[in-house]
């Protein structure tokens, strides 16, 4: 099946108020799951420097189905569902000790160059460590660069990158645009009493720099818009529903 298991379970930081999983605490645990099975591949973290190469982040989509309490054990069985010129998609279960699903979710990734930042191409050599698995953890793709945001959007405030938002890739972690984002949201809303999620980085957050968080509600959708401040370029959308 080509699939990599990985032992985990529900920590203190992944808690939300109400002390259950929260979805940046599932987003977390893929995140360990997918470096931990491309280390095991000879293309984790430790790799990157020898490389010149690492993989970056595009879209999640992400369905939150359950919220186990602190210490549940889990595991995350993740595997690489498909692959072209520049892109590979990552799907992702977590899993109780039943085998009942907590969460499913899939995920596309960039190769790009850590000298220039530009997109590399996925050469003969890096595709044949991947064994690949058609099947999918959740219908449909993560959300790619075609994807369009809202027709309009509020701004409701900004943030300016800290230091503790950087990651070894010298830009904003994944994770935390999601946190970021719940500023944005009505208050009722700010605990993310949600089902579905959906993450598109279309531009990379450096430190220093700040964005306009700005909502919408569209077709059904909450969705949260990080843009540069003079409105011109996006750098992410969230989609909550």
């Amino acid at each position: 099946m080509n699939m990599y298991d990985y032992p985990e379970s529900v920590q203190y930081p992944d808690l939300a108020e109400d002390n259950r999983l929260s979805p940046t605490g599932a987003l977390r645990m893929m995140q360990e799951g997918s470096a931990r099975a491309s280390a095991a591949q000879g293309f984790g973290p430790e790799d990157t420097v020898r490389r010149g190469l690492a993989w970056a982040l595009v879209g999640w989509k992400l369905r939150l189905l359950r919220r186990p309490a602190w210490a549940a054990p889990l595991t995350v069985r993740t595997w690489p569902r498909a692959m072209d010129v520049h892109t590979s998609d990552r799907d992702f279960l977590i899993l109780d000790q039943a085998e009942e699903t907590v969460a499913a979710a899939t995920s596309r990734w960039l190769l790009i160059d850590t000298a220039t930042g530009h997109v590399a191409k996925i050469s003969e050599e890096i595709r044949a460590l991947y064994r690949l698995n058609a099947a999918r953890a959740v219908e449909g793709d993560a959300p790619s660069h075609l994807t369009r945001g809202p027709g309009e959007a509020r701004r409701i405030c900004s943030y300016t990158v800290l230091r503790r938002d950087i990651d070894t890739l010298h830009h904003m972690n994944n994770l935390h645009y999601l946190e970021v984002a719940r500023e944005a949201l009505p208050a009722h809303l700010a605990d993310l009493p949600f089902e579905n999620f959906e993450i598109l980085y279309k531009r990379q957050i450096r430190l220093g720099e700040t964005v306009d968080l700005c909502y919408a509600f569209e077709e059904g959708k909450h969705v949260v818009e990080l843009r540069n401040q003079d409105g011109r370029k996006t750098h992410a959308l969230l989609w909550f529903y």
